[in-house]
């Protein structure tokens, strides 16, 4: 937390308030005042044999991917990331060759607490055989397939990450919370 000095000394705490309250809002405040704290999630990677995943969260003010760590293995590991408590979206590919379709791409609206929870307020599952099927939908959802691990690598995520996304897909990725909850290659018109 950041507390300036000069303001616990003088004032008994930041801006009349006590050292260690959080902010209403879950936003960082301007400089000189206590922010909320930090709160670590992790996202997931995976890349083996029968099964490829990606597990990022994503912006809805910055029209972005978040940055995270990746840490781990070639074969799986973690993306970390130290965001806010707030709405965010968590974005997920995850390919297993004995499931049918064998790839999924999850969209979910979660909402991050102060204690670290995780809560999902909507969610939508694509089902497809092939990448062309993503071409429907909001490009992030393509951007994160083609991002995927492959088969004993590490994700590499640079360009996924600073990428900005214009309102428009920023609108369709959120309208897309709001169809079905699945959709499935082949059954998408039924």
């Amino acid at each position: 937390m950041c507390v300036r000095k000069k303001d616990v000394l003088e004032n008994g705490g930041a801006r009349g308030r006590e050292p260690h309250t959080p902010a209403v809002g879950g936003a960082p405040e301007s400089a000189g005042e206590i922010s909320p704290p930090l709160v670590e999630i992790r996202g997931h990677y995976q890349g083996t044999t029968n099964i490829r995943r990606l597990s990022l969260l994503y912006s809805l003010k910055s029209r972005k991917f978040i940055r995270g760590y990746v840490d781990g293995s070639s074969t799986k590991g973690d993306v970390v990331y130290r965001v806010y408590p707030g709405r965010y979206l968590r974005i997920k590919y995850r390919c297993w060759s004995r499931t049918d379709p064998p790839r999924k791409v999850e969209v979910q609206l979660i909402e991050i607490k102060k204690d670290g929870g995780i809560e999902t307020l909507k969610e939508v599952r694509i089902e497809f055989y092939d990448e062309s099927f993503l071409d429907r939908f909001p490009p992030q959802l393509k951007d994160l397939y083609e991002r995927c691990p492959y088969y004993h690598t590490k994700p590499y995520l640079i360009p996924l990450f600073e990428k900005v996304y214009s309102e428009g897909e920023n609108n369709r990725l959120l309208s897309l919370l709001d169809g079905p909850n699945v959709v499935r290659e082949g059954e998408e018109h039924e």
